[in-house]
């Protein structure tokens, strides 16, 4: 009974302070203004919303492209009611806001008088339309200023990234996203241990011109841009440094024989109808380099010593360095070359292709100076799998 009298006492000035809403300006539509911009709702209603609330239905805000909310809870923002004795701040609850990246970034700024300041607005899903295509991201809450100004947009994502969304001029929003570990499948070959990225977000674009990963022992620093155009075209410049090439390649086949320090840079490309799908479309291509290294199974050596033809035995091969390009697109062969590679006395050179399955097929070069001066030249035939190479004596 007692705390049943509590609850009474607790809610009975809040459904009071809500009768008072619409005599301040929620009830007159044509009168709504938010930021010296018009604002419309369908209709409006009382309502339970984790308390007492004021219920909006088919809400627009009227910037150059409207925001859309399909229903939005509007309640007092007690800390400063009950302590500043500023009865026109509110916080919001909505479901699903539909908005251009321009409109957003719109209120930003003040440029004329707002009916009530909102403090906090939290919503369940934030669609941005990216030209025709929209980019839906999840939950989130908009933060504003003192003045009712917004000053930044928050989301925290499953995979642990947040994105931070702040106005700017232009009709812009900056973008800053952060990450612990991670994985992303457009770039399924690597890991990261923590993830900053900064750019900005147009009506039609979403440009990362400042990215930095640590992971596989080293890093990736570069750009993206992802524009949409009738679907999503993504394309990037980025460059590796210091990575553990075991773990590197792991990933995209099983038990790797290659291993040493690589670094390199390449470009990426996707093209897809949702940005979900533009893993399963992203075409790479590039350079490497690859220092203090090995390839196990790898007979090359042997096969320059050895006189005739046939199947070359494979031994740990390893090397100083080696550098050369690489290209593939996500469900089809690989394309690889690498020369220059060094091992004592041994220079050798290779182009191959890698199937999808891991299977090798392509040529080796090889040459070898004898401790007398002489110079052999000898070339293979590379089969087998990445797991397990194959050098034939032509």
């Amino acid at each position: 009974m007692k705390l049943r009298k509590l609850q009474s006492l607790l809610l009975a000035p809040a459904l009071c302070v809500l009768v008072l809403l619409p005599q301040t300006g929620l009830a007159a539509t044509e009168k709504e203004t938010w930021l010296g911009l018009p604002v419309e709702f369908a209709n409006q209603q009382y309502a339970f919303k984790q308390g007492p609330a004021l219920e909006l239905n088919k809400v627009k805000v009227q910037t150059t492209a409207p925001i859309e909310i399909e229903r939005a809870w509007v309640t007092p923002d007690w800390a400063d009611w009950i302590t500043q004795f500023r009865t026109s701040r509110v916080r919001v609850s909505t479901g699903e806001i539909v908005a251009r990246p321009s409109s957003l970034a719109r209120l930003g700024f003040v440029d004329g008088p707002s009916t009530h300041k909102v403090s906090k607005l939290e919503f369940s899903s934030l669609k941005l339309l990216l030209g025709t295509t929209p980019l839906v991201l999840p939950a989130g809450e908009m933060r504003f200023g003192p003045d009712g100004a917004l000053s930044a947009i928050r989301i925290k994502f499953e995979s642990g990234f947040s994105l931070d969304l702040s106005p700017q001029e232009g009709g812009r929003l900056g973008v800053l996203l952060q990450s612990d570990a991670m994985r992303w499948a457009v770039l399924s070959a690597f890991s990261f241990d923590s993830v900053v990225a900064q750019g900005a977000m147009s009506d039609d674009a979403v440009v990362l011109d400042k990215i930095g990963t640590n992971g596989d022992g080293g890093s990736i620093r570069g750009s993206l841009r992802l524009i949409s155009a009738g679907k999503f075209l993504l394309d990037g410049d980025l460059k590796m440094e210091s990575l553990r090439a075991r773990d590197v390649l792991g990933r995209l086949y099983p038990r790797p024989t290659v291993d040493g320090v690589l670094s390199g840079s390449f470009k990426l490309s996707a093209s897809a109808e949702s940005f979900e799908q533009l893993a399963s479309t992203v075409a790479v291509s590039g350079t490497y380099v690859l220092k203090n290294g090995a390839i196990d199974r790898f007979g090359l050596l042997e096969g320059m010593r050895r006189s005739g033809t046939g199947v070359v035995g494979g031994g740990l091969m390893r090397f100083d360095s080696l550098n050369g390009r690489f290209s593939g697109r996500a469900g089809e062969p690989a394309q690889v070359d690498y020369q220059g590679l060094a091992s004592g006395a041994l220079r050798g050179s290779s182009s191959f292709t890698v199937l999808q399955d891991g299977r090798l097929k392509g040529s080796v070069s090889g040459s070898l100076t004898l401790p007398g001066g002489e110079n052999v030249s000898r070339n293979f035939e590379l089969s087998g799998k990445v797991d397990a190479p194959t050098l034939t004596v032509r």
